[in-house]
Formats: structure tokens, sequence, C-alpha cells
């Protein structure tokens, strides 16, 4: 009896090898979104908040519990002043579960800024206030996109699992 060939197996495994290179490298991304680096995060201080946009969303999760949903805000702020666009952000969990859920949500959803959009992941989720801690996620544009200091901020994205 003849199973596959070998060679079949060696072929197939050496794709998967080359296909998780790739995506490591970052050469394997979403055409629709802008190219970007995390950055780390950045200190809030209180006088530093006022320049952050309150950018309200609603998130849905679904989970075997059942589906829920709810609205939260997220604060941004786009920094265009030097060579490279430097978008931060943050989101309070002041909500319990619903702040948990709706990070889970923001892991997975897209910022539209302007006509570019982002991924949502680098709004880090924080339990202190301004001045006192807080520390804000932060992602930097590729050389080339400079959105407005007040391109409309959109968050959007489909349901995700728990």
């Amino acid at each position: 009896m003849t199973g596959i060939p070998r060679w079949v197996f060696l072929l197939l495994g050496g794709g998967l090898v080359l296909f998780g290179i790739a995506s490591s490298l970052g050469w394997i991304r979403d055409p629709s979104l802008a190219k970007t680096d995390y950055i780390g995060t950045i200190d809030v201080s209180t006088e530093d908040a006022r320049l952050y946009r309150a950018v309200p969303f609603e998130w849905r999760v679904t989970s075997a519990a059942g589906a829920f949903k709810g609205d939260d805000t997220a604060h941004i702020r786009i920094d265009s002043s030097g060579e490279r666009t430097v978008l931060c952000g943050w989101i309070k969990l002041d909500k319990a579960g619903a702040s948990i859920r709706a990070t889970r949500w923001l892991t997975e959803a897209r910022l539209a800024v302007g006509d570019l959009k982002v991924t949502a992941l680098f709004i880090a989720p924080v339990d202190k206030a301004p001045g006192d801690g807080l520390n804000a996620g932060c992602l930097r544009l590729d050389e080339g996109a400079k959105p407005a200091q007040d391109a409309p901020l959109v968050l959007e994205g489909q349901p995700v699992r728990e």
C-alpha cells in the first residue's frame, strides 16, 4: 500500500516554516491597515490629558455565556510634531467586567484616523488617573503618513469571541 510521498510532507513543512518567518518579520500584513510600529507607553500628566480626545465606541463580545454589548470611551492623541506621527491612547478600567470586554474588543478593532486605518491594539487599559501613574500605549506611523492633528477618529470592528 502506498501513502503520501515523503516529499509532500517535507514541502508542506518547509512552506509552514517560510510562512512563520515571513509573518514574524512583518511581511504578511493586513493591506487595509497603515504600517505602524508599537513603541511602548508614555506617562500622561494632568496637563497632557487635555490633549487626548474622547473617542466613544460600541463593543460587542460573544462567549459561551451569551452575547454582550456595551459602550465605552477611549482617549486618543495624535502627535504629528516629530518626523513620524505618533498615536497614543488609553481606556479607563472603571466598569468591572464591561471594561474587560471592551478591552478584548479593542484587541481586534481598527482605528480610523481620517482616511488611514490602524490597529487599535495599542490602546492601553489603565486603572489610574492622569498625573497619578497613567501610561498610554503609543503607536508610530510609517513615514509619509501624516494625518492632521484634528483628523476624525472612529473605532470600528466586528463582534469578537471572549
